[in-house]
This record gives C-alpha cells, sequence and structure tokens, in this order.
C-alpha cells in the first residue's frame, strides 16, 4: 500500500482553520496554545498548517480480485 498526497479537509488547503465562522476551531487554538475563547485565526493542528495529508491508498483492485476469487471457489464447492 501506498500514500498519497491530499488536501486538508478542514482547512481546505488554506493552511490557516476557519471552520468556526471566520476563526479557528476550538482544537486549532488549543493546539496553538490559545485561549479557547480568544478571536484568532491560527494554522491547522490537522495537517500542521501544510495544507495537506499524507493518507494510506487503499487498494480497490486487490479486495475486488480477492472476492471474485472466493465466489469462484465457492461456485466451484456447490457443483
Amino acid at each position: 500500500m501506498g500514500k498519497r498526497l491530499v488536501e486538508c479537509e478542514h482547512c481546505g488547503g488554506k493552511k490557516t482553520c476557519t471552520k468556526s465562522g471566520g476563526r479557528s476551531c476550538h482544537v486549532c487554538l488549543k493546539a496553538a496554545g490559545r485561549s479557547t475563547k480568544q478571536w484568532a485565526t491560527v494554522r491547522c493542528s490537522y495537517c500542521g498548517g501544510i495544507g495537506r495529508l499524507w493518507v494510506e491508498e487503499e487498494e480497490e483492485n486487490d479486495e475486488a480480485a480477492e472476492s471474485g476469487d472466493e465466489q469462484a471457489a465457492d461456485a466451484n464447492a456447490e457443483a
């Protein structure tokens, strides 16, 4: 399985969190060491301010082939 770089869903690739009506969410404020009562925009804590995340690629082709092999084996066993 490989990894691929995708856009951060939390910040939308903007690198700063603006989830709570134009200001940062509580999680990102706490990660930045700020009070959650402040009106601030800080870097996204999910992607670290990069705007992109590495995610594991799921190999759907191998899974489909395995399930096809199992179905063929079941058909042969029934015959």
